[in-house]
C-alpha cells in the first residue's frame, strides 16, 4: 500500500508542473494514507500555495551576450566574433518570468475545486548567425556572399490568466483515477511579434551592387499606453488532465493552457515583400545630376490597424511514475513534454494549424528522467532532461522541507557552474494546508 502512496504522492508533480517537476503541488497527496475508505483520515480541505518561475535559456549564446544586450556596455570585435561563431547556425532564446497564487478546497471523497491566478511573460526568439554578422559587422565584410537571415523570429507577450478547475478523483478497487478539467480567461496586455519569412542580402565586391530580398510581417499591440496592465485584449484557455494508477504505476497526459488570446482593433498589423537591387549612381557634374531609377524607389510598407489573435503556448504532458523499493529513491518519472503555438491563425482550424504549431513553437519535444528522494531532513527530486529550446543535457533539482512548506528547484543545475552560461531557471513555491 506505501508503494501505491508514493505514486500518488508524485501525481501533482507529474501533472501540475511547470514542464516538468514543479509544482503546484495537490493536496490530494497528503490524504491518501490508506486503501480502506473507512480507515482513511478526514482530510484537511483547504490549500493555499504562491509560486514565482524565471528561466532565460539560450542554445547557443552566454549571459555575457544576454547581459550586453539587456543592460548595455562596450562590444568588443572578439566577443562578436565569439557570439557568432559558437554553436549551430540557429540561435533559440526563451524567456519566461510566471509568478501566480493558487486557492483549493478538497472534499472528503478527494474532489477538488481550485482557482488560479497568474501574471505570465514570455519572450521566445530564434534567428541566424547571418543576422548577427549583419547586425554586427554591416556588410562590408561579407563582399560576394550572401547573407540568409531568413525564418527569424522575435515573439513577445504579457497577460494576466484568471484559471478555475475541477478534480474528480475515483478508486476502483486498489486502482486509483483522477480526472482533471480547467477554464481560464485571459486578460492580454502586450504582444509583439516580428517575423522575417524570407530575408537576404547579396553584396558584391566592394559594394557596387546589392540585393535584398524580404518578406517581414509585424503584429503589435497598441503603444500609446505602456501600462503593464493595459487591457489590449481577452482570451480563452483550457486544460485538461488524465491519470490511472495501478498496480504501483502511474500513467498520464496533461494538456495545459490551450488557448488564445483576441487583441483589440488598435492593434497594429504591418508587412513588406519586396526585392531591392541597388547598383549605384554615377556622377560626373554635380550641376547635372543622373535620373536615379533603383528599385529602392519601389519599397512599399503596408500598416493597417486592425484586431489579431494570437495563441498561447500550450504545453503537452505524457507522464510515466514507477515506486522504487529503495532506502533514499522513492520513485522514477519518465516525462516527454511538447509545445503548440502557431505565429498566426491561416484560414480556419486545420491540419496545417495542428502541424505548424508543435513546429513554430520553437520547442523540441523533450524527455525528462527524474527520481523522488527521501532524505532526512528534506525531500528533493533530481533529474536530467534533453530537448525543449536548447540542445544539451539539463539537470533538474528541487528541495524542499519534510512538510512541503517551502519548495525551490532549478531546470539548469549544471550551469551554475560554467563559466560561460547559456541558460539561468529558479523557481520558489510557498504553500500551506488548513
Amino acid at each position: 500500500m506505501k508503494r501505491i502512496l508514493s505514486i500518488l504522492i508524485l501525481l501533482p508533480f507529474l501533472l501540475n508542473g511547470q514542464d516538468t517537476i514543479i509544482t503546484n503541488s495537490d493536496p490530494v497527496q497528503d490524504y491518501i494514507s490508506l486503501s480502506n475508505k473507512r480507515d482513511r483520515p478526514i482530510p484537511k480541505k483547504h490549500h493555499l500555495s504562491t509560486t514565482s518561475y524565471l528561466t532565460v535559456e539560450s542554445d547557443d549564446l552566454n549571459s555575457s551576450f544576454l547581459n550586453s544586450m539587456l543592460f548595455g556596455g562596450f562590444i568588443t570585435d572578439e566577443m562578436k566574433d565569439k557570439w557568432i561563431n559558437s554553436g549551430d547556425e540557429s540561435n533559440q532564446i526563451n524567456a519566461e518570468i510566471t509568478n501566480g497564487i493558487r486557492y483549493q478546497y478538497t472534499t472528503y471523497n478527494l474532489n477538488s475545486y481550485y482557482f488560479q491566478f497568474s501574471d505570465v511573460n514570455l519572450i521566445n526568439s530564434s534567428f541566424s548567425d547571418d543576422l548577427l554578422k549583419l547586425t554586427f559587422h554591416g556588410n562590408y565584410d561579407y563582399q560576394e556572399e550572401t547573407l540568409d537571415f531568413s525564418n527569424t523570429v522575435i515573439r513577445a507577450d504579457r497577460y494576466q490568466q484568471y484559471k478555475v478547475g475541477y478534480g474528480y478523483s475515483k478508486w476502483i478497487k486498489t486502482d486509483y483515477l483522477k480526472i482533471s478539467t480547467a477554464l481560464s480567461y485571459l486578460v492580454g496586455n502586450h504582444h509583439a511579434q516580428l517575423n522575417i519569412n524570407k530575408g537576404s542580402l547579396y553584396t558584391s565586391e566592394m559594394g557596387t551592387y546589392l540585393n535584398l530580398n524580404y518578406d517581414i510581417n509585424t503584429m503589435m499591440t497598441d503603444s500609446s499606453n505602456l501600462s503593464p496592465f493595459v487591457g489590449n485584449g481577452k482570451g480563452m484557455a483550457v486544460d485538461f488532465a488524465l491519470s490511472y494508477t495501478k498496480d504501483y504505476n502511474t500513467f498520464g497526459i496533461h494538456i495545459r493552457d490551450l488557448g488564445y488570446i483576441n487583441w483589440n482593433k488598435s492593434s497594429i498589423i504591418a508587412n513588406t515583400d519586396s526585392s531591392f537591387n541597388f547598383t549605384g549612381i554615377e556622377v560626373n557634374d554635380f550641376n547635372s545630376l543622373p535620373e536615379f531609377n533603383d528599385s529602392i524607389m519601389d519599397i512599399s510598407f503596408s500598416q493597417n490597424t486592425s484586431s489579431f489573435r494570437s495563441f498561447i503556448p500550450a504545453r503537452i504532458t505524457l507522464s510515466y511514475s514507477k515506486t522504487l523499493e529503495h532506502k533514499y529513491f522513492n520513485s522514477i518519472s519518465i516525462f516527454s513534454h511538447s509545445r503548440w503555438q502557431p505565429y498566426q491563425v491561416k484560414g480556419g482550424l486545420n491540419w496545417d494549424l495542428f502541424h505548424r504549431g508543435f513546429k513554430e513553437s520553437g520547442y523540441t519535444t523533450s524527455l525528462d528522467v527524474s527520481s523522488n528522494i527521501d532524505l532526512k531532513y528534506i525531500n528533493s527530486t533530481i533529474g536530467f532532461s534533453v530537448g525543449g529550446f536548447t540542445d544539451g543535457t539539463k539537470i533538474l533539482l528541487t528541495l524542499s522541507d519534510k512538510k512541503g512548506i517551502f519548495t525551490i528547484g532549478t531546470y539548469h543545475l549544471n550551469e551554475l557552474f560554467k563559466k560561460d552560461k547559456t541558460s539561468l531557471s529558479a523557481f520558489i513555491q510557498l504553500q500551506t494546508r488548513f
